[in-house]
């Protein structure tokens, strides 16, 4: 830690870190294209244990200082699944415990493990867990590249996405957005498709994949278009097999399907059985339904935006210098070349649609091509090395070809020269000193115990965060009892609202509302005007704290002991 605050210091000592691990890295990768004795130890198996620890080096040399920042700036993500997470330790049903809205609740539910065995849940732990998924995106890129290309592309592949994450300093592409397991497990099944291709469709294989594709729903059900993309190329490949019998092929895709069901059903089973499947279907699949309303999303949202755009851009470009080459020497080229080609660009399109079919320019959804652009340009890539260099695996050309892509990479993503980084400085003294976030989050620690349970009107997940106190209902956000115009289900959600916080009892009640939605002043969508709400608030609360505009009640009962000090 000293070191860190030594670093911290001065910027300049981090960027001579950062981009001098990172030019150290792919200087190896550039060696290894020219020199065949380097490539070869770099292709062994323990080389391939040293590049990605060297892959995962880089990562963290660039992005420790966000794991520092206790809460991105308007960004609530991360609070509402530390929380979700948090709650589910007492409330374990989905939907019924707590409602992950969107983004399923894997997350939550995966977070469950390491906070049973004790590690307390903060940002810190997340964003950790988001490096963890983003590096385990690279690495399987890696072993499908390896599989379907050779080693050095493989090597060469993982470069865009990584100098993309390292670079990022936008909030939308460096905090836990429920993107990175989604990237994760998609990154997966495109390495287990890809043994299966190369190694052979064994029966586990084909229920490990189909099992990875039916926790993706449930994971992020935006990438529902990105897991039908490969679930398609799954099938592809299996009845692609060479020497697999119809009948045998018919097995393995049965197999898939019983892996496809096997975690929806765990999910939907658990749900019933908690008596929440009415919840379910309506807030996850028909609120989903009336998210997705007519919008202007621009058509250039993938291409002009800031970090994003240059990456996906230059990609794109050399996916399509590759498909020329595809085009012109087809019956030249390869089979598994061809194949592999049109199977990335199958996964684009599905990544590319998981972006746009919501109809909203969030940009934390274009996280969700990351690892299907550089996939596409790895088979643009393979063609055009077999063009250039023919069988060649090291050599003069594969290392000029080498020297061309990563210093193209690196100048059009910006990472030489590098911007300052963004949240270097006074984030980790802050979060050396554990200082309070702000006067309401002391006030209701003071009046609270951890684990108690605190109701929040509002879009304010990040007080359960700051007093590890419980979701006082199953929301974790008011998001749905306002007035957006896609949200037809309001007053479903307001009594529903209204039946938890009756039901909990929740020791504390925080009004944040006003500094959420009625930013204008207005009294729109108060909790005064949620029938039911207000009364109970009234009757069994006491105010105890203001804060600009939010108010924290303590229960009656609770503030006649000691006058409130607990």
């Amino acid at each position: 830690m000293q070191f860190l605050q030594w670093v911290n210091a001065d910027q300049a000592r981090y960027l001579t870190i950062a981009e001098g691990t990172l030019l150290l890295f792919v200087a190896i990768v550039i060696a290894a294209a020219f020199m065949p004795r380097l490539g070869a130890a770099l292709s062994s198996r323990r080389g391939v244990v040293a590049f990605l620890f060297m892959v995962f080096l880089v990562l963290l040399a660039a992005r420790w200082p966000t794991l520092f920042v206790r809460q991105m700036p308007g960004d609530h993500d991360e609070a509402q699944v530390l929380a979700e997470a948090h709650t589910a330790l007492y409330s374990p049903i989905p939907w019924l415990g707590f409602d992950p809205q969107t983004e399923g609740p894997l997350n939550a539910s995966l977070l469950m493990v390491p906070a049973a065995l004790g590690v307390h849940l903060t940002y810190f732990t997340l964003r950790a867990i988001a490096l963890l998924l983003e590096f385990g995106a690279l690495a399987a890129l890696y072993v499908a590249a390896a599989l379907c290309f050779d080693a050095g592309i493989a090597q060469l592949a993982v470069i865009p996405p990584l100098v993309f994450w390292t670079v990022a300093q936008q909030e939308a592409f460096v905090h836990f957005s429920n993107a990175q397991s989604s990237i994760f497990l998609g990154a997966l099944m495109v390495a287990l498709i890809s043994w299966g291709w190369r190694r052979g469709f064994t029966p586990v294989l084909a229920f490990a994949i189909g099992a990875a594709g039916g926790m993706l729903p449930f994971d992020k059900l935006q990438s529902v278009p990105i897991d039908a993309a490969l679930l398609t190329v799954a099938a592809a490949v299996l009845f692609a097999s060479p020497g697999l019998p119809l009948r045998t092929q018919m097995a393995r895709l049965g197999l898939l399907l019983c892996g496809l069901l096997f975690f929806p059903f765990v999910v939907i089973e658990t749900v019933a059985f908690g008596g929440a499947f009415g919840d379910f279907w309506r807030s996850y699949i028909l609120a989903a339904l009336a998210y997705i309303v007519p919008a202007e999303v621009p058509a250039t949202f993938l291409t002009t935006t800031a970090e994003f755009g240059p990456f996906f851009d230059w990609l794109v470009a050399l996916t399509l210098a590759g498909g020329l080459v595809v085009a012109l020497r087809s019956s030249r080229l390869p089979p598994r070349l061809r194949y592999a080609y049109g199977a990335a660009l199958v996964i684009l399109v599905g990544a590319i649609d998981a972006i746009y079919s919501p109809h909203r320019d969030i940009k934390n959804y274009l996280l969700l091509a990351v690892i299907p652009a550089a996939a596409a340009a790895a088979a643009g890539l393979a063609a055009i090395t077999w063009l250039v260099a023919k069988n060649s695996l090291v050599g003069p050309k594969r290392g000029a070809l080498a020297v061309v892509f990563i210093a193209t990479c690196l100048l059009v993503q910006h990472a030489v020269p590098r911007a300052p980084y963004a949240w270097i400085g006074p984030d980790l003294d802050a979060y050396m000193r554990g200082a309070t976030m702000d006067p309401m989050s002391a006030a209701i620690a003071q009046n609270l115990k951890p684990d108690e349970r605190l109701a929040i009107w509002g879009y304010r997940a990040e007080y359960w965060v700051y007093t590890s106190t419980l979701m006082g209902t199953r929301d974790p956000n008011s998001f749905f009892q306002f007035t957006p115009y896609f949200n037809p289900n309001r007053d479903y959600y307001r009594q529903r609202y209204v039946e938890d916080f009756r039901e909990n009892r929740p020791e504390g009640f925080l009004d944040a509302g006003p500094d959420s939605f009625d930013v204008d002043g207005s009294t729109h969508d108060a909790y005064e005007s949620v029938p039911g709400l207000a009364e109970l608030v009234h009757r069994d609360y006491v105010l105890k704290a203001r804060w600009k505009r939010s108010r924290f009640f303590l229960r009656r009962d609770l503030a006649r002991v000691a006058g409130g000090s607990r």
